[in-house]
């Protein structure tokens, strides 16, 4: 404490807090409450917008469908995934649609990927009849099994942006599927994924729910129920995806602000990604690339980048478009399990919110591109990507103020009492709106969640509240650091160790 006075009195010193230092000093303070005071009346639109929307769900209304005409593409690229790669493919060959093929992309594993995948399943290699017209890495082999279901290919080493047009250049559906390798997707998640953008011509993108795989284990080709993580930290991502997921993406897919959809599960028309030049990677030479976002450009977060570019071809065209996010469709897959891999992965993510917001800065405001250029956009930068540096700045000019007596107190106190509180309410609430929802649709497993008793609800509501005080605020350097990679212009993966998911013997 003596140390933090002396510190402030250094920083303070020869400024007037009633003259002009005082004058700056209440401006700063202005503007801190008008950005927070945005930031928490957006939150609470969203929530309140998110729960009338859960409420007009009908999960029902997604069957019925014709899906005959509308086949799928899903490409999974696979870096370092022995661990998974197997029992995940063959758990996907298994869902249930009829018309689809499954793309795995080795992409220069250094691991026994290829090795377990040619194991695993009855491959012949084959001679492609034409490759598509996206530049990727050099192409050593493919493969297709017994089934005509599964193609492999083994590339040169490119990362998942290339892998993923390297199984565009070869699909041959009328819509791309992107699915992380250690992902598992549930019984109905394809159809129900599909069925708006069957309906609905304008919708180009397409997502569901990301829920943690870990602890899960497989049993008879489905996933067994198994008890809520002890972990703390996935744990914590349990609550960050449930805040993520059934709060701001849905609310803003309805209001058609949403850019970006996981990578671990997307639906696109495959023609829409071949007129925008598919993934970015600095190699993509396509002309729609390099008139955009210019030659020699990449990102390490494809997932929202591709979006933000097919809104813009859809604005351009004068096309109206829709992404589409979907509560209901659930899609496993393994989370950091640790803080150094969590850490590399949020900064990481960071990375890529503000690579991808400043390749499209061009279209920031411009009314042209309507709401994505208008509201979305400046809605990413201010409150998602500055959040991290406004947050640290405040907090330490509260430090400041507090020590040397120019803030009252209670303030902050009451502050840090109505976020714990609200926090608690929220959770509460979804809490509520799924169970209610649980029981109502026969389309989804939800025990395999793990949210099933009041212990499990009473361990995320304790986990929110710690992490308000504490995660948050770990979280917050991770998105410094994802700052810091773009300023020294990084670009590592920093892909963190799988442990798959296990299978038990019959």
């Amino acid at each position: 404490k003596i140390m933090t006075n002396e510190i402030a009195g250094i920083i303070v010193s020869g400024i007037d807090l009633s003259g002009m230092g005082g004058y700056v000093v209440r401006v700063i303070e202005k503007l801190m409450i008008i950005y927070f005071t945005s930031y928490f009346l957006i939150d609470i639109f969203l929530f309140v917008f998110a729960l009338i929307l859960h409420q007009r769900i009908n999960i029902k209304k997604n069957f019925g469908t014709d899906y005959s005409g509308h086949s799928v593409s899903i490409i999974v690229p696979a870096y370092n995934e022995d661990v998974s790669i197997a029992s995940c493919i063959k758990m996907l060959a298994g869902i249930d649609y009829e018309d689809f093929e499954i793309i795995v992309v080795n992409d220069g594993s250094k691991d026994a990927t290829l090795k377990t995948m040619l194991g695993s399943f009855s491959f012949n290699e084959i001679t492609p009849e034409c490759y598509g017209q996206i530049k990727t890495g050099a192409i050593k082999k493919v493969y297709r099994d017994d089934s005509n279901k599964i193609i492999l290919i083994d590339k040169e080493n490119g990362g998942k942006a290339d892998s993923v047009n390297a199984g565009l250049n070869l699909s041959t559906k009328k819509y791309i599927c992107t699915i992380d390798a250690d992902s598992i997707l549930d019984d109905q998640a394809m159809k129900m994924v599909l069925q708006p953008m069957i309906n609905n011509s304008k919708v180009f993108v397409a997502g569901g729910f990301l829920a943690a795989s870990n602890g899960l284990a497989i049993a008879n080709g489905k996933i067994t129920n198994m008890k809520m993580p002890g972990n703390i930290w996935v744990l914590w991502q349990i609550v960050e995806y449930l805040k993520s997921f059934m709060i701001a993406r849905l609310s803003l897919s309805k209001m058609n602000m949403l850019l970006i959809m996981s990578g671990a599960f997307s639906l696109y028309r495959k023609e829409d990604l071949l007129h925008v030049g598919g993934l970015l990677t600095s190699a993509n030479d396509h002309p729609y690339i390099v008139r955009t976002v210019g030659a020699n450009n990449k990102t390490v977060c494809e997932d929202m980048e591709i979006v933000i570019r097919l809104w813009r071809y859809y604005r351009e065209k004068k096309i109206k478009g829709k992404v589409t996010y979907l509560p209901y469709p659930v899609c496993w897959t393994e989370v950091p399990d640790n803080h150094r891999s969590l850490f590399k992965q949020r900064a990481r993510w960071h990375q890529g919110l503000g690579e991808s917001l400043k390749l499209h800065r061009r279209i920031m405001f411009e009314p042209s591109y309507g709401a994505t250029g208008l509201l979305a956009l400046p809605y990413y930068f201010i409150f998602e990507f500055l959040a991290p540096f406004i947050k640290l700045f405040s907090l330490v000019f509260l430090i400041i103020l507090s020590a040397v007596k120019d803030i009252n107190a209670q303030w902050i106190l009451l502050l840090l009492v109505s976020v714990l509180l609200i926090t608690t309410i929220i959770m509460s609430i979804i809490s509520v709106v799924l169970e209610s929802k649980s029981r109502n649709s026969h389309t989804i497993d939800r025990k395999t969640l793990r949210y099933n008793t009041f212990g499990d609800w009473l361990l995320l509501l304790v986990t929110s509240i710690i992490g308000s005080v504490s995660y948050e605020f770990f979280k917050m350097f991770a998105q410094l650091k994802g700052i810091t990679y773009i300023l020294q212009r990084k670009s590592n993966w920093n892909k963190f160790d799988r442990k798959g998911i296990k299978t038990l013997k019959n």
